[in-house]
C-alpha cells in the first residue's frame, strides 16, 4: 500500500483557515441576533427572533430602515447623474485631462478626514454660512438641525465619491466605438439621440458596476455619518449601521445590534444579487 504524501492536504489548510476565520464570527453574530445577549448580563438567552420583530415594529427600527434606504437611493441617484454629466463634459472638453486631476482630489482623502473637514465648514459660523451670508443668502444649521442634517450628510457623500463615478463613466465613454457615433451622425442623429440610443446602452455594464458598488457602500455607510452627526440630531441621520453601533457599543445590547447588522447584510446581498442578475440578463439579450 502506497503512502500518500501529506503536502497536498497541507496546502489546503490556509484556505480552510480563511473560511473558518470568516464563518466563525459571522455565525456567532447570527446566533447572537436570535438571543437577548447583553454584555453586562452574562450568557445569552435564546429569544426566538424577538430582536428582528422589535426592529421591524419599533419606531426607532423603522426609522433606521427608512434612513438607510433614503440615504442610499439619494446618494446613488445624485452621484450617478452628476458623475455622468461631469464625465461627458470631461470627455468632450479639450481641458478634460487637466480638470480630471482636480476632480479626483476628494477621492484621495480618507472619508473620515473629508467628513471632519466638512463638519468644521458646515458649523453655524463656518465658511459655508459665511459665503452664503456674504452673498446675501440665508444661512442654515446644516448638521445641527433635524431638517437639514440628512441632506448635508448626503451632499458630503456626493462630494467625496462622485469622482469614483466620473472615473468609471469616463472609462466607459472612451470604450464606445467612435464609428457608431459617426454613422449615427451621418444618418441624421443629433448628440442627444446619439447618447440615449447608442452611448447609454453600451454603458449599461459600467453603470451596473457603479450602482452596485456605490449602492452597497451607501447602504452600510457609517464613517461619514458618525463623524459628522453621530446619528443625530434627534436620530435624523441614524441608519441601520449607526443604530447597530449605538445598540452594541453604547447600550451593550449585542443581540439587537447583530439583528440590525444581519438585516443590513441581507439588504446588501439582495441588492448585489439583483444587480448581477440584471447584468447577466442584459448580456444575454
Amino acid at each position: 500500500m502506497k503512502h500518500r504524501p501529506a503536502l497536498p492536504y497541507l496546502l489546503v489548510l490556509p484556505g480552510i483557515a480563511v473560511i473558518v476565520a470568516i464563518l466563525y464570527p459571522f455565525l456567532t453574530g447570527t446566533y447572537w441576533a436570535f438571543t437577548s445577549y447583553r454584555l453586562n448580563r452574562g450568557d445569552p438567552e435564546f429569544n426566538w427572533g424577538r430582536n428582528f420583530v422589535n426592529l421591524f415594529t419599533s419606531g426607532d427600527g423603522l426609522h433606521a430602515i427608512n434612513i438607510t434606504f433614503t440615504y442610499a437611493l439619494s446618494v446613488v441617484a445624485l452621484e450617478l447623474l452628476i458623475g455622468m454629466a461631469l464625465a461627458l463634459l470631461l470627455n468632450y472638453s479639450r481641458l478634460g485631462s487637466y480638470f480630471r486631476l482636480v476632480i479626483v482630489l476628494p477621492l484621495l482623502l480618507p472619508p473620515v478626514i473629508a467628513a471632519l473637514m466638512w463638519n468644521v465648514m458646515l458649523t453655524e459660523n463656518g465658511v459655508v454660512n459665511y459665503i452664503l451670508e456674504s452673498a446675501g443668502l440665508p444661512t442654515l444649521l446644516w448638521l445641527s438641525s433635524p431638517d437639514t442634517a440628512l441632506m448635508s450628510v448626503i451632499l458630503i457623500d456626493v462630494w467625496i465619491f462622485t469622482p469614483f463615478v466620473v472615473l468609471l463613466a469616463q472609462a466607459g465613454l472612451r470604450s464606445v466605438p467612435q464609428e457608431l457615433a459617426e454613422a449615427a451622425a451621418v444618418d441624421g442623429a443629433g448628440p442627444v439621440r446619439n447618447f440615449f440610443e447608442i452611448t447609454l446602452p453600451l454603458l449599461v455594464p459600467i453603470l451596473v458596476v457603479i450602482v452596485t458598488f456605490r449602492g452597497i457602500d451607501s447602504l452600510k455607510m457609517f464613517d461619514i455619518i458618525y463623524t459628522t452627526t453621530a446619528g443625530g440630531p434627534v436620530n435624523a441621520t441614524t441608519n441601520l449601521h449607526v443604530q447597530a453601533y449605538l445598540d452594541g457599543i453604547r447600550n451593550l445590547n449585542f443581540g439587537a445590534a447583530m439583528a440590525s447588522l444581519i438585516v443590513l447584510w441581507l439588504l446588501c446581498y439582495i441588492s448585489s444579487y439583483l444587480m448581477l442578475k440584471f447584468r447577466r440578463k442584459e448580456a444575454l439579450s
